[in-house]
């Protein structure tokens, strides 16, 4: 009961932030971001990813390292 009371004076009544259109906000950030910037991410770090293996492959491998092939 404490606990209810506690959430509602802290995130409904309150005028000072944090109240219902906050939360509501965060949440919708949070299922964008679900959808759309992370699988964006996702595909970025792949490339990234595969760019520093090639790179390391030729330029260390190929260049500085040659004797170890």
């Amino acid at each position: 009961m404490k606990l209810v009371k506690l959430l509602k004076e802290k995130l409904v009544v309150r005028q000072g932030g944090f109240g219902l259109n906050e939360l509501l906000g965060i949440a919708a950030a949070l299922i964008i971001a679900g959808f759309i910037i992370i699988p964006q991410m996702q595909t970025f770090a792949k490339s990234l990813m595969e760019g520093l293996a090639n790179w390391w492959k030729d330029v260390i491998y190929g260049r500085i390292f040659p004797s170890s092939l």
